[in-house]
């Protein structure tokens, strides 16, 4: 047997001193951009075969591949003096060709600074706590691992055939859902639709040219235009515009396009969860982009945290990963008019134990707060100042919701930035914080749910509207003999 690889020490950290310490010192001009992204593609590129010998998580893979690369790209740049705090504070954030920023890739990159930085903080804080080491895989979880990258290897190749067929340039894409990942529980022998997100720089113009291309994937939506399309794609929902029931080259697939700014804050700031909530369980990257990749690993870490408020000291690991994949259902109306299968989640987890342990191995090591203390069996700590510190962790909009739930509690939590730290320690102490946390999560991922379903009669049309309904009830039912 072989032990889940991840590499030393904190991602996050890692990203951290990367970051500061190198990015920092290089001004990125129109045309230094594009040369920094040739360098990277050939630093990946020479990094690939090394770490595709990995079995690491998807995640941890993607991440050591672009910090690699980063730290190649930074080394061949002029030197330069060290790197001040007045430094950071005039740090040009990437650019795109022709000399527009970036507002997705500059947002993303000043966020993770900050959360870095603050991880740092809470890792020296709580360095007397050192975490178990990751038990190995299984014999059985092995082979069932090894079979689940096959299978990956097959559907990324079919899945990359139907992302060329657009014209419409898109910045990153992945795919997600039964159609990918087999769940347990399910009848029937039909294959399902498979689920993909593109995340894009202009939704209007995206949009503009996939109407010209594909005028029959939209609903009457597609005659007013794609200002139109794009206006609702933003103000309604979650920010996705979803087409569904598209078959290309012979896959039927729904796609949904996403701007990479709703994309990246969503993941770091839990806007609404929709994207970044389905991003916690396992998801098939088929287009990359650099700094979505430790965006997603700070969504992991969020997700984790989450999962230890609502748990007791001591707890399995299918139990972490059934909290983290239950997230993104809480508050969602669908659970409660049938509208998804009740065993979801558990499905879900079942079925991907081995995904989900490679998936997150890096993102356990590097909280010092959780060890390993049997085989699947892990314990955390449980004082009220670790915790609080893990709950400052966390995006605003967590904590904000984690607050009102507080008072309504009965909690006396005063208003204001310098009464976090208190009101953080009061809220973990609470008996009910496992409650608590759930009602924050379903607040946060409630009014998006139901507003996103509603776009979809505008932006599928009703027809399609009525059978992907029917064919998410139909496809967990076992026939009747």
């Amino acid at each position: 047997m072989t032990q889940i690889p991840f590499s030393n020490g904190s991602v996050l950290l890692r990203a951290g001193r990367i970051y500061n310490n190198k990015l920092a010192k290089v001004s990125l001009s129109a045309n230094s951009q594009v040369r920094w992204e040739s360098r990277l593609e050939a630093a990946k590129d020479e990094t690939k075969e090394k770490i595709d010998r990995s079995e690491g998580s998807g995640v941890g893979t993607d991440t050591a591949a672009i910090l690699l690369a980063r730290k190649r790209n930074a080394a061949t740049e002029a030197p330069q003096k060290p790197s001040t705090a007045d430094d950071s504070q005039t740090v040009r954030p990437p650019q795109v060709p022709g000399g527009k920023t970036d507002r997705a890739n500059s947002s993303t990159f000043k966020q993770i600074q900050g959360q870095a930085q603050t991880d740092i903080g809470i890792q020296e804080q709580n360095s007397a706590t050192v975490s178990g080491a990751i038990p190995e895989l299984t014999d059985e979880e092995e082979a069932k691992l090894e079979d689940m990258r096959s299978a990956q290897m097959e559907i990324r190749d079919q899945l990359s055939g139907v992302l060329r067929y657009f014209a419409a340039p898109v910045r990153y894409a992945f795919a997600y859902g039964s159609g990918v990942y087999k769940q347990a529980g399910y009848g029937g022998t039909s294959k399902p639709m498979i689920d993909m997100v593109f995340a894009v720089s202009h939704p209007d113009h995206w949009h503009a040219l996939n109407i010209s291309q594909n005028r029959s994937h939209y609903s009457f939506m597609g005659t007013l235009g794609s200002n139109a399309v794009a206006f609702v794609q933003d103000r309604m929902g979650a920010g996705v515009y979803y087409n569904p029931f598209i078959e290309i080259n012979g896959v039927l697939i729904k796609y949904g396009v996403v701007s990479m700014d709703t994309l990246s804050s969503d993941l770091l700031n839990w806007d609404t969860l929709y994207l970044a909530g389905r991003m916690h369980k396992p998801t098939l990257t088929l287009r990359r982009d650099p700094l979505m990749r430790i965006s997603k690993q700070v969504n992991l870490t969020h997700a984790v945290r989450a999962a230890l408020l609502m748990l007791p000291k001591n707890f399995t690991t299918a139990e972490l990963f059934h909290t983290i994949a239950s997230l993104s259902f809480s508050g969602d109306f669908r659970m409660k008019i049938g509208g998804e299968n009740p065993n979801k989640v558990q499905n879900i987890v079942e079925a991907q134990m081995p995904l989900f342990k490679s998936r997150y191995s890096s993102v356990i090591e590097g909280l010092s707060n959780l060890e390993f203390i049997g085989q699947d069996l892990l314990q955390q700590d449980m004082g009220p100042q670790t915790r609080a510190l893990m709950l400052r962790k966390m995006p605003n909009n967590f904590y904000d919701q984690l607050v009102k739930q507080g008072r309504k509690s009965g909690a006396k939590l005063p208003p204001g930035l310098g009464a976090e730290a208190v009101n953080s320690e009061r809220l973990v102490s609470m008996e009910n914080i496992n409650e608590m946390a759930n009602k924050a999560i379903e607040s946060i991922v409630a009014r998006p749910a139901l507003t996103q379903a509603l776009k979809g009669v505008l932006s599928s049309g009703l027809s399609k509207s009525i059978s992907y309904m029917y064919s998410k009830n139909s496809k967990y039912r076992k026939p009747t003999a």
